[in-house]
C-alpha cells in the first residue's frame, strides 16, 4: 500500500513539473495556454518596484531629420567597456504615452532593464523613444477578417536613427532587439516588416500584426504574448499571424487565457524576456 502511495505520488509530482515546464515554453511553433486567475502579492509586487524605479540613468535625446522629431531616451550598460560590445533593445510603447514631455514612454519595459539583476547580468543600450504621434494605425484586413497595422514616417526615422546609433555607440549589429506592448506591440511587428535584416529578435506584447511581409520574417525569432479577454486590442491579428507562421517561421506565442490588456505585464514574462532575447543573434 505504501509503494503504490510512493508511485502514485510521484506520478503526480511528475504531471506537475510536465504542466510547469509547459507554462514557461518558449518552443518555436508552440502556443502556450497559460491559467493565471490572480497574480500573486510578490508578482504585483514586482511590478510595482520596476514601475517605482528612478529612470535619470535613460538619458534624453531627440531624432530630427528636418520633417519629423521624435523624442527618446537611452539607457547605457552599466561600466560601458570601450572595447565590448552590447546588445540594443528598443521599446516601443503604447497608445497611452503618445505625446513630446519625453518621459510618459518610460513604462515597465523599458524601466525593467534599469533592475539590479538585469544590468549585471544582461547588460546593454536600451533605446525608448516617444512618438507625438500614433506609431501604427490598424485597418481591417477583409481576406482574414482581422485588423492589421500599419506604420508612419516617424518610425522610419527611428529606424533609421538605430543605423546611426549602432555607427556612433559600442552597439553589436548580431544582437539588436526590439519589443513593445500595445500599439507598441503593433509598432514592433511594423519594425520587422520594414527592417527584417535589422533585428535579432522580436516582442509583441498585446499588439496587433502585420501580415504583407511575413515571408521576410521566417528566419527571425518572434514572441507573442497576449491575453484572451484582451479588448482593446482584441488577440485575434496575433493569433492569426502566429497561426499563419507556426510552420514556416520561428515563431511562438503565450496565451494567457485569464488576462486582458493592461495586466498582461507579469513578473514571470518581464523576468523571462531577458534571458529569452539574449539568446536570440541574427
Amino acid at each position: 500500500m505504501i509503494q503504490k502511495l510512493k508511485k502514485n505520488l510521484s506520478f503526480s509530482i511528475l504531471i506537475l513539473s510536465v504542466v510547469s515546464c509547459v507554462c514557461h515554453q518558449t518552443k518555436f511553433g508552440t502556443r502556450t495556454e497559460i491559467f493565471d486567475k490572480k497574480d500573486s502579492l510578490k508578482s504585483l509586487a514586482r511590478i510595482k518596484e520596476i514601475k517605482n524605479l528612478d529612470y535619470s540613468d535613460f538619458k534624453a535625446g531627440k531624432f530630427d531629420n528636418g520633417k519629423v522629431v521624435v523624442n527618446y531616451r537611452l539607457l547605457k550598460p552599466k561600466n560601458l567597456n570601450q572595447n565590448k560590445k552590447y546588445p540594443l533593445v528598443v521599446v516601443f510603447h503604447g497608445s497611452g504615452a503618445v505625446g513630446t514631455n519625453n518621459t510618459s514612454q518610460m513604462g515597465v519595459l523599458s524601466k525593467m532593464w534599469l533592475l539590479p539583476e538585469n544590468q549585471d547580468h544582461y547588460q546593454a543600450y536600451v533605446l525608448s523613444p516617444q512618438f507625438p504621434v500614433r506609431s501604427s494605425n490598424y485597418h481591417l484586413d477583409e481576406t482574414r477578417n482581422v485588423p492589421v497595422s500599419e506604420s508612419n514616417e516617424h518610425l522610419d526615422l527611428v529606424l533609421k536613427s538605430v543605423d546611426s546609433l549602432v555607427i556612433n555607440e559600442n552597439i553589436d549589429l548580431d544582437r539588436i532587439y526590439v519589443m513593445g506592448f500595445s500599439m507598441g506591440g503593433a509598432t514592433t511587428s511594423n519594425a520587422i516588416s520594414k527592417r527584417p535584416d535589422l533585428f535579432a529578435a522580436a516582442i509583441n506584447v498585446a499588439g496587433i500584426s502585420q501580415f504583407d511581409k511575413m515571408n521576410q520574417l521566417t528566419k527571425l525569432p518572434i514572441w507573442i504574448v497576449h491575453g484572451s479577454q484582451d479588448t482593446d486590442n482584441f488577440p485575434q491579428s496575433n493569433f492569426k499571424f502566429y497561426d499563419e507562421m507556426k510552420y514556416k517561421g520561428r515563431v511562438f506565442l503565450w496565451e494567457y487565457k485569464d488576462k486582458y490588456h493592461n495586466n498582461i505585464l507579469s513578473a514571470e514574462l518581464v523576468d523571462k524576456i531577458p534571458e529569452w532575447l539574449f539568446r536570440q543573434n541574427r
